[in-house]
């Protein structure tokens, strides 16, 4: 026998179906049954994604047909005047079929039978559209957006000071692509129908900021070193280099902790850039290059942080001594590979400043405050190499001709001490080692050159290559 709760519970429902059948009409009651919901199958007429299940056709084969479409579809990214179309797959983003197939069962099977009716005569009526759902691998879009991040990626410039102009120049913030928030602003554009977004991205605020260029007291000299330069001949191409890399780096304050990064700072020598053609060491000889001389300036920079008690982090020996300074206090730096880099250890910001005072004369000093310690450097030479005479023969010089085109060096294994003395009476040591290559001397000579009528062999050389130690002739190079 049914409860009087069960009996009330058929009562409303009967009035409620009875209401909608007068509501709608005579035929309104057969329409109404033939659109229930069947097992397995969204409503009648009902969109799902903007489309209706094909007749005949199972709902999960037909969501995932979905899927598989959807991932190929593309996306435009657009930031100022560029675009870049992705798919969607390729983003990690694709149609949740579980979900999706969810949704598109719940109209007209859940709430009240009023609310399932209303559902299920919208659906007939083509007024009812359950959106797709997209679900999303993190791990794809970093990736995915990786070429965009490259093009979006724009440094900060920290704020320095123009020492010839005496102004400050503030600092710009840098710019960077947001991987997250453009995303989900992909997923915003596929809920409105869209196929374009723009991308989003982010501040990178500098590390120096114009109010700290007022922390630096640029009267006091913490360490300063100087290096000469020849402006004769290819020297003069030497000097524009110099110079340039010298302004690249004037002005540029390093906060207490910072790091300095040379080729970061000064950035690719190219034609395009300002630099020129120069001498530079490649390999054991003096061959011309892009920027010849930018190694001098890394030198200079280098000795005078060294003196101003600064944080060394990576420094390279060059392949041979240079005659612009003592062993163990060049730097040689390459872009792309070899660099120079030292952090402030000093509790107050300092200033570096690179320029040149007269002509052939290179100056860097470290600005900011009392030296914390005084600074000793020597060295000692471990061991020596000597070097080898290379004959090469040109075939473009004139007969008999002989032309020295560069002076033998020996080798040398240099260990070096830099002794810092503190006002409190503590004294800290720091080794490190350089080694150099014994640079070859070299003779360009013509094809019928006489090799005998070359001098003797200088002091530091044991012999021709490939002959080392004998003083007969090797078979010379062709270049």
């Amino acid at each position: 026998m049914s409860s009087p709760s069960s009996l009330r519970s058929l009562r409303v429902a009967a009035a409620a179906v009875a209401v909608a059948v007068l509501a709608a009409g005579g035929g309104g009651a057969t329409v109404a049954y033939r659109a229930w919901p069947s097992e397995g199958r969204p409503l009648p007429g009902l969109f799902v994604g903007g489309r209706v299940l094909p007749e005949g056709q199972p709902l999960g084969e037909w969501i995932e047909q979905r899927r598989l479409r959807e991932a190929a579809r593309t996306m435009t990214l657009v930031h100022g005047n560029q675009a870049w179309s992705i798919p969607l797959g390729t983003l990690g983003i694709e149609v949740d079929v579980a979900k999706v197939m969810h949704d598109s069962l719940r109209p007209g099977r859940t709430g009240s039978f009023r609310h399932r009716l209303s559902e299920i005569m919208a659906a007939r009526r083509g007024e009812l559209d359950v959106p797709l759902s997209y679900s999303i691998d993190t791990l794809r879009p970093p990736s995915a957006l990786a070429d965009v991040a490259s093009a979006v990626h724009r440094e900060p410039v920290d704020a320095h000071l123009d020492l010839d102009a005496h102004a400050r120049i503030p600092s710009i913030l840098g710019e960077e692509l947001d991987v997250e928030a453009t995303t989900n602003a992909v997923l915003d554009a596929l809920s409105r129908g869209e196929d374009a977004v723009a991308v989003v991205t982010r501040s990178i605020p500098a590390r120096v900021g114009t109010d700290d260029l007022s922390r630096v007291d640029v009267t006091q000299v913490v360490a300063s070193f100087d290096t000469r330069f020849s402006l004769h001949g290819v020297g003069g191409n030497r000097a524009i280099n110099i110079a340039r890399a010298a302004r690249s780096i004037d002005g540029l304050v390093l906060m207490p902790g910072q790091e300095f990064v040379f080729n970061k700072v000064v950035g690719e020598r190219s034609l395009a850039r300002g630099y020129t053609w120069a001498p530079e060491i490649v390999g054991d000889e003096l061959q011309m290059g892009i920027g010849g001389g930018v190694c001098q300036v890394a030198s200079t920079l280098y000795a005078a942080a060294l003196f101003a008690a600064l944080d060394i982090t990576e420094r390279w020996a060059h392949a041979r001594p240079s005659s612009y300074t003592r062993l163990g206090l060049d730097a040689t730096v390459f872009y792309g590979a070899k660099d120079l880099r030292f952090r402030n250890a000093l509790p107050y910001p300092v200033l570096l400043h690179v320029y040149l005072p007269e002509a052939g004369l290179l100056r860097a000093e470290v600005l900011g405050g009392p030296p914390s310690a005084k600074v000793e450097y020597s060295y000692g030479i471990a061991r020596s190499e000597p070097f080898v005479r290379r004959i090469t023969v040109k075939p473009g010089l004139a007969s008999g001709r002989m032309i020295r085109k560069q002076k033998g060096i020996k080798g040398y294994s240099v260990s070096s001490l830099v002794r810092l003395r503190y006002p409190d009476g503590r004294v800290v040591e720091r080794w490190y080692h350089s080694e150099y290559r014994p640079t070859p001397e070299v003779f360009w000579v013509s094809p019928d050159y006489d090799v005998s009528k070359l001098p003797d062999l200088p002091e530091g050389a044991s012999g021709l290559e490939g002959q080392a130690g004998s003083p007969g002739a090797a078979l010379p190079h062709t270049g």
